[in-house]
């Protein structure tokens, strides 16, 4: 019998949340919002171009780069959504031009062709969320604007027409009333899951826009012959996490021992844990040595191009005896200094950012990104995930066989990383570390 141990990487299909009722939300009235398309035609598979599908790989790698950057910076648990954040950066770029656009796009992996961005994020927004009835996925876009300047038309027809993203015009005089109302926003958009998402502080007197995105999900776990993959009543209370670095802590492991996909990428193995209709899964990648730094070692060498090979070799007649812990994660970053590192640097420099694109104003850098904010959750139970990811790109006014089968054992009981995954496409949804802190 094999024991795989040391890290664990989880790679997450799908992902979701659960409502919450919050008395003190803020109540807006007579919100704008735009019809979102719903499909009739069942769909099986995200149905990708040649181009599109390298734009899938771009985007993996920019998430494994993202998510490295996010832990080194962090060095603790952490959830966070490439796909989100993707998605607020991509709106961002068709009110950029120049060097700030370029580095925008071509940060992101997706080189010089705003377009064809704009093409591929319409489909993600149409495609995933009609894949699969039992699963709750939802890709909401918004822009608020203080009422002072005037988006222009062609970025506003890209923003309603291309990202199904309103355009809401605020009273900014008070900062107070656009953190109100983005909170509302983000918690109509993630079902109460996200709240607040802004603090006071997040919001001054020079708030120009801020271009939204938030991702939902909510799925199940598969069941296999009517039976749950995991049972309540067999989870292991109260048992030893062995932290990277020496030190133990105690979790709850939720149990399984059932046939999984599984597969080996270096020093390292994987699982696959599908969800509802099989659409969406996680992912876990698990080194094959406990303790030390282990987190430190496979983030060394873990790259899209190993993450696509080790996915295409992964047999799915293993069986596995699987441990993993229960576990609830929720962050709040700011990101402005790892899209920095990753490339993104003009937009951020006042009088330099070139947004003549967006906002109707006296010259062509009289804006640029004060911050760039997200707010992320995630929920793992034996019935299945929840997660939840809200992302603001605050744009400011610049101023000053026959054999019996081999058991693999696949005890999570060490850091893991974890990140959200459509099987079709391949798109990353969500990233994240639990480290058992």
């Amino acid at each position: 019998m094999k024991k795989i141990k040391t890290l664990l990487f989880i790679l997450i299909a799908a992902l979701g949340f659960s409502a919450c009722e919050k008395s003190d939300v803020p109540r807006v009235k007579n919100p704008i919002e735009i019809d979102f398309p719903t499909s009739t035609t069942p769909i099986t598979k995200v149905k990708l171009s040649e181009e599109q599908k390298a734009y899938v790989n771009a985007g993996n790698a920019f998430a494994i780069k993202s998510l490295k950057t996010l832990y080194n910076q962090e060095k603790k648990s952490i959830i966070y959504s490439p796909l989100s954040l993707q998605f607020a950066l991509a709106i961002t770029a068709n009110g950029a031009s120049g060097e700030t656009a370029s580095e925008i796009i071509g940060t992101l992996g997706y080189g010089e062709d705003q377009k064809a961005l704009n093409d591929y994020c319409n489909l993600l927004l149409n495609q995933l969320p009609a894949l699969d009835d039992s699963v709750a996925l939802k890709l909401t876009d918004a822009v608020i604007v203080n009422e002072e300047f005037r988006v222009q038309d062609g970025f506003r027809n890209i923003a309603e027409k291309v990202y199904y993203a309103p355009v809401e015009y605020v009273n900014a005089s008070n900062p107070k009333v656009v953190v109100d109302r983005i909170n509302e926003w983000a918690y109509r958009n993630t079902n109460g899951f996200i709240f607040p998402f802004l603090d006071e502080g997040d919001v001054d007197q020079d708030f120009a826009a801020a271009i939204l995105n938030a991702l939902y999900f909510k799925a199940k776990w598969s069941e296999v012959g009517g039976q749950p993959m995991f049972d309540k009543d067999v989870t292991q209370k109260s048992s030893t996490f062995y932290l990277d670095g020496g030190g133990q802590r105690r979790v709850d492991y939720m149990i399984s021992s059932r046939h999984f996909s599984y597969g080996r990428m270096g020093e390292n193995s994987i699982v696959e844990l599908p969800y509802a209709n099989g659409k969406f899964a996680m992912y876990i990648i698990l080194p094959d040595v406990k303790g030390g730094n282990g987190l430190g070692q496979l983030f060394s060498t873990l790259t899209s191009e190993k993450w696509s090979e080790a996915l295409s070799s992964m047999s799915t007649e293993t069986l596995v005896y699987l441990r993993l812990p229960k576990f609830e994660s929720e962050n709040k970053y700011e990101l402005t200094d790892m899209l920095k590192a990753l490339g993104i640097r003009r937009a951020f420099v006042p009088f330099q950012a070139q947004f003549d694109k967006f906002l109707s104003h006296s010259g062509i850098n009289d804006f640029y990104i004060g911050s760039v904010l997200q707010k992320a959750r995630i929920n793992v139970t034996e019935w299945g995930t929840e997660a939840a990811a809200v992302t603001a790109v605050m744009i400011r006014m610049s101023s000053a066989g026959g054999e019996q089968p081999k058991v693999i054992e696949f005890f999570a009981d060490h850091p893991f990383v974890y990140t959200i995954v459509e099987k079709s496409s391949g798109v990353m949804l969500f990233a994240g570390v639990y480290d058992g802190k």
